[in-house]
């Protein structure tokens, strides 16, 4: 796994600075509880002690937070449940590779931070012959929850009305997961976000590559309470008070992921599906 670095920012503001975050939804003792799904690598998982949640986004998210003078209590739990637990007042804010949609926007606040678009991968050679153009009949594995599993969902049905045989689709509670199923040769292949596919290539030695290249590329958002808009204004401005001072640069380029850099950070950006 990539080295955890210790960040260069001050973890509190002087007190005559500090953004208060009361009312907002975030706890009275300088804290916000986040949802996180902590099987994710590199964006966010469990570190070797199985209760430390590390990971490019749990470092950029840090970052933010420290300059509103807070620090973030990471809560592991499902994906699918992040969202819900956020609306229903059990975190403050959800994240955890988040794609920026109007759906979720619909649900929730969401504030953008980084890009990343869908990566195929299938085993070193491509012995299924997988065209994510045209993965009729074969067997690919998903996180589900995620737009991946939207987007294999609706593949599949493009292939049953033009006839051909639908994509048998597994689904997996992680990534991790639905990765080993591709190594074993369970499935033909997989679809995750980019920064994850390449850490399944990295971690699996020479057992896996790419197929094709990156598409629909989409911010990625801190999930956050539809009412609480003036802390997620705060967290915006927070993230590209970062982006100014050179930490959000830092952090990309400790994880290698430069290439998913927002020029600025927005509330509810405007996304296109």
């Amino acid at each position: 796994m990539p080295p955890r670095k210790p960040l260069t920012i001050a973890t509190a503001l002087a007190a005559a600075g500090v953004l208060t975050l009361a009312g907002c939804g975030a706890e009275d003792d300088g804290t916000v509880t986040i949802g996180v799904e902590a099987t994710y690598p590199p964006g966010e998982y469990l570190d070797e002690d199985g209760q430390t949640v590390l990971g490019f986004n749990v470092d950029l998210v840090t970052a933010a937070l420290a300059e509103m003078g807070v620090e973030p209590v990471w809560e592991p739990t499902t994906f699918d449940s992040i969202i819900i637990g956020v609306d229903t007042g059990t975190y403050d804010m959800g994240a955890s590779s988040f794609t920026v949609t109007e759906e979720r926007m619909e649900q929730v606040n969401m504030v953008s931070y980084f890009s990343s678009g869908t990566q195929w991968f299938a085993q070193t050679g491509n012995p299924g012959d997988v065209d994510p153009d045209n993965a009729c009949g074969l067997r690919i594995a998903v996180q589900t929850g995620t737009t991946h599993d939207t987007d294999i969902e609706a593949r599949s049905q493009e292939c049953v009305d033009a006839g051909e045989d639908p994509i048998t689709i597994e689904k997996f509670q992680s990534q991790p997961q639905a990765t080993e199923t591709v190594v074993s040769g369970l499935n033909d292949a997989s679809l995750a976000d980019l920064p994850t596919s390449l850490y399944a290539i990295q971690e699996t030695g020479d057992k896996l590559e790419f197929i094709g290249e990156q598409y629909d590329a989409a911010p990625y958002g801190v999930v956050l309470h539809k009412d609480d808009t003036e802390l997620s204004e705060e967290l915006a401005a927070a993230f590209n008070t970062i982006i100014e001072n050179g930490t959000y640069a830092e952090i990309l380029e400790e994880w290698g992921i430069e290439v998913g850099a927002l020029e600025a950070a927005e509330v509810n950006p405007s996304v296109s599906e």
